[in-house]
């Protein structure tokens, strides 16, 4: 499995398959069942057929998530909704580019984005950019909660009005936040405002892969 990593929003050079992303889940062949990323069992899936690496997209994320993990055979997903990655499919390939500019790439993914797709995927190779939009919001800090593993005995995620944000903080930054007093955060004190940088709000208005860009001290 190819992992596609963020565009750096720099102008590119070479021969580039460009590619529509759309925001479903991926989906995985193991040999004997239907996995995801994480190795997490999905269900509902049509019988494999030599496709093992897709995106699985039922008109929805929401939509997908439910009908993927639901354990129930009531809401079947059809073949039709599975679409490959290698080899790719045909439905998701745009005109290849060479040497795009970053004017380029942001002009396609305006066009992508406004066709109802979440972005898209820039591929050379065994080089895969992803190319989503991004929203940022201010929000305030309403808990400060500790993390594990690595982040044992320092803050590993702080909780706001709109979701957990978990991600973007360096360690110093970790540490930090640890040591911040409770009662900065209590009802009535000046609240601690953090710019958060997503790709989406779902529905019920809460992040989609949120991540730390800094504090508003001007807030």
């Amino acid at each position: 499995m190819i992992k596609a990593k963020p565009w750096s929003g720099k102008d590119l050079k070479g021969e580039w398959e460009v590619t529509i992303k759309i925001d479903g889940v991926r989906t995985l062949w193991s040999g004997t069942e239907w996995l995801s990323r994480a190795d997490k069992p999905l269900y509902n899936l049509p019988a494999f057929d030599g496709r093992a690496d897709c995106e699985t997209y039922c008109g929805g994320f929401k939509e997908t998530i439910t009908r993927i993990r639901a354990k129930t055979k009531s809401r079947p997903i059809t073949a039709d909704q599975l679409y490959s990655l290698e080899p790719l499919d045909p439905r998701l390939r745009l005109p290849n580019a060479t040497n795009p500019l970053a004017v380029e790439i942001h002009r396609w993914l305006k066009m992508a984005v406004q066709m109802g797709y979440e972005g898209l995927v820039l591929r050379q190779g065994d080089v895969w950019l992803k190319v989503k939009p991004v929203e940022t919001y201010d929000v305030p800090v309403t808990g400060i909660f500790e993390g594990e593993g690595k982040h044992k005995g320092r803050m590993g995620y702080v909780s706001t009005p709109m979701g957990d944000v978990g991600t973007g903080f360096t360690d110093e930054e970790r540490v930090y936040w640890w040591g911040v007093p409770y009662d900065k955060l209590r009802s009535g004190s000046p609240p601690i405002t953090i710019e958060v940088e997503c790709m989406k709000l779902t529905d019920d208005g809460k992040f989609r892969h949120p991540r730390f860009l800094h504090i508003r001290i001007d807030k």
